[in-house]
């Protein structure tokens, strides 16, 4: 599953961030970004790559089949995106690196309720009167529904890929973490705060998490940073 946050973040707190991005992209000219936002087709290069292809006793490629699920604040716009991507296999399908088929899902009320209330936390900003008189509590209602569904299915996808700068994405890792298992065998070396796959299990172990003096008492569902800070602190932080 895909978190694409979006909306307020840009303007202020995730900024820096996108300017950093556009950087290593070779575009140092910040008031005249090819965008204000990171492109959904980083957020892809989070996927795996090539090497986890495998092949056949007869040297084919095997295709492997995903389920994308993208939450996102701005659809229309990651419509676009996904529309302009290539090796189109049909309008919602993609090949991605030689062997990965991605097919991309999206919540069904998009068009009507984003996983948001207004432009952000505080509501309509100014300019969108229009849309704040227009707004009801049923329309709220709408949207904290689709709100909790895009929340319990990206806390229990395979693999997550989003960032940590909002609280939303702050509050899926840590729905994502899980108690450890105490009586499994300990295969992973630890490490200073980085995040290791064990390869068995298909999990991504945070070492940030782990109390000193135990073995490992929790563990985290595979979860990759497209963007912006690495440490993820707290929801509300």
């Amino acid at each position: 599953a895909i978190h694409v946050r979006r909306g307020d973040k840009l303007v202020e707190e995730a900024r820096g961030d996108v300017i950093l991005y556009w950087r290593s992209q070779g575009h140092t000219d910040y008031q005249n970004l090819p965008t204000d936002y990171v492109p959904f087709a980083h957020y892809l290069s989070k996927w795996d790559g090539p090497e986890k292809c495998v092949r056949d006793d007869a040297g084919e490629l095997q295709i492997m089949e995903h389920n994308v699920y993208v939450a996102t604040d701005d659809p229309v716009v990651v419509h676009e995106e996904i529309a302009a991507l290539p090796n189109h296999i049909n309008e919602t399908t993609i090949l991605w690196n030689d062997c990965h088929q991605l097919s991309f899902f999206f919540n069904p009320t998009d068009a009507s309720a984003f996983h948001l209330n207004g432009d952000g936390e505080k509501g309509f900003s100014e300019g969108h009167q229009e849309e704040a008189e227009s707004d009801s509590c049923f329309d709220r209602y709408h949207r904290n529904i689709a709100s909790i569904a895009d929340m319990m299915i990206l806390s229990k996808a395979r693999i997550f890929i989003g960032e940590f700068n909002s609280n939303w994405g702050r509050a899926i890792r840590t729905m994502r973490v899980r108690l450890n298992n105490a009586d499994a065998p300990s295969e992973l070396a630890e490490s200073d705060g980085q995040v290791e796959d064990n390869e068995d299990t298909n999990i991504s172990v945070d070492t940030r998490s782990m109390v000193q003096g135990s073995d490992r008492p929790t563990k985290t569902l595979d979860t990759r940073v497209a963007w912006g800070r690495t440490i993820p602190l707290p929801p509300g932080y």
